[in-house]
């Protein structure tokens, strides 16, 4: 009887020692999860903040060529732009990880086809009166101050989610 009690403690602290073990193992694995998917979220409101940056500043740099060509008589070059415009990858970013500003991309979106559109027609037009240069102009300039307060708000707004969702990861941990 004493062998089977011996036995069966064996077994019973290997079944226990089994058990503790996969249940660190466990709550390790849960852990380092929940770690990996907040540095991608931190890694990507840190593109998408980035990228609202660039794209208002691709608007600028748009619609000072414009200006430059129709106020200044300096050609504006098709390759004006130094970067490809990521507004796909924004948009998908926003989607994937802060679908509350999509929004403000989309309106973003919206204002940059004006000032590609009035970069097309500058480039394609071939009768340049004082009024379309003048209408191609408001239209590419308000369109471009527009990316820049929407591009603001949506980093400001992108600052709040990160900064919330830091402080309740803060308020979990103690």
């Amino acid at each position: 009887m004493n062998e089977w009690l011996g036995l069966i403690g064996a077994l019973a602290g290997t079944a226990i020692g089994g058990f503790v073990t996969y249940k660190v193992a466990d709550q390790k694995h849960v852990f380092e999860r929940a770690a990996e998917n907040e540095r991608r979220l931190i890694g990507a409101c840190e593109s998408i903040h980035g990228l609202l940056s660039d794209i208002s500043s691709q608007a600028s740099v748009l619609n000072m060529g414009v200006i430059g060509d129709l106020g200044y008589s300096s050609p504006l070059r098709g390759d004006i732009l130094k970067e490809k415009v990521q507004l796909d990858r924004l948009r998908m970013l926003v989607d994937f990880y802060t679908p509350s500003l999509s929004v403000d991309v989309k309106a973003i979106s919206d204002q940059f086809t004006i000032v590609s559109r009035a970069v097309a027609e500058v480039l394609l037009e071939k009768n340049r009166n004082d009024e379309w240069k003048s209408k191609t102009v408001k239209s590419a300039a308000f369109a471009s101050i527009e990316i820049t307060k929407l591009a603001q708000a949506a980093q400001e707004k992108l600052g709040q989610l990160v900064q919330g969702f830091l402080a309740k990861r803060f308020h979990h941990a103690q």
